[in-house]
């Protein structure tokens, strides 16, 4: 298959386009500008390139956007997120010739907003805050592509755990000694190994039965506390040193309410699609990381 990925130096890209390559797909990366650390296999297309040629590519996967946890939420900052997630897709759709027949695109489990109480499946309706507003618009422009026939998936993903990422700034922390739980640990902690995300990808891309929205987590649900204490255990350290609420309310404003405020999430529609996930229980997923390193 001819597949076009965007956000293919990032985390998950990475991996994805060794996979990809590895099952002997026609890999293409959307840049913004040449990057050195990708493949030499891979084509690299601008936007003013994927203009020009005149490929249909049988899927485009959508991973590109800035970390929503890297700064602070200035207002500067927001857009910036606005514009690496939904600008740039609606630029891509825009840009092709030749619609995709397949579309598969990312967005997050701060789709459903702020709730330490509820429980959220796919259908559940979310409550309202700038992750939600972010990722709801993503989720519109990924959709867009069904105007034009394509088969859309889109997959709600939680801390993707793998050697880099979120655990990659968590690990010197924790090494030290000095992780622990953030503001009581009670939130929840949805989280999925990133061999899982790949496997998802891959399935979604082989089987035509998946459509729609799917929460990429893992079944297991553990609060923040309880990742805390594994993943200190993981690397041989307790974890004892807590974070309270208020501090880091003063560093990241409102951006902390993600690390405080973690919903509930069930990946209810992989479930009833027989989806078998390579990790289940969150202390198999933290050690198979630590061996990676």
């Amino acid at each position: 298959m001819k597949i076009l990925v965007s956000g293919a130096t990032g985390f998950i890209g990475q991996s994805l386009t060794k996979k990809l390559l590895n099952d002997s797909h026609e890999v293409f990366a959307y840049v913004r500008k040449v990057d050195n650390r990708l493949d030499k296999k891979i084509p690299q297309l601008t936007l003013p390139l994927l203009s020009e040629i005149n490929e249909q590519f049988d899927v485009f996967i959508n991973l590109a956007g800035e970390n929503i946890a890297g700064k602070a939420w200035s207002e500067k900052r927001k857009k910036a997120l606005y514009d690496s997630r939904v600008t740039l897709t609606d630029n891509i759709k825009n840009a092709l010739n030749h619609p995709p027949k397949q579309v598969i695109s990312m967005s997050a489990v701060g789709f459903y907003g702020l709730s330490i109480n509820d429980i959220f499946y796919e259908d559940t309706p979310p409550s309202s805050d700038f992750a939600h507003e972010l990722c709801a618009a993503w989720e519109q422009s990924a959709k867009a592509f069904l105007n034009d026939g394509a088969r859309v998936v889109i997959f709600r993903l939680g801390v993707v755990l793998g050697k880099g990422g979120a655990l990659a700034k968590m690990r010197l922390p924790f090494k030290c000694g000095a992780g622990g739980p953030i503001a009581g640990g009670k939130q929840w902690f949805a989280w999925v190994h990133i061999d899982d995300v790949i496997k998802a990808i891959d399935e979604a891309i082989q089987d035509k039965s998946f459509s729609g929205v799917y929460n990429l987590v893992s079944p297991q649900i553990v609060q923040q506390g309880q990742f805390a204490r594994l993943y200190a255990n993981s690397l041989n350290r307790p974890a004892i040193l807590p974070t309270p609420r208020w501090l880091l309310s003063i560093i990241f404003g409102e951006m902390a309410s993600l690390l405080t405020e973690g919903p509930k999430i069930i990946p209810k529609r992989l479930i009833d699609q027989n989806f078998c996930f390579k990790y289940k229980q969150l202390d198999s997923a933290l050690k198979a990381v630590e061996k990676s390193y």
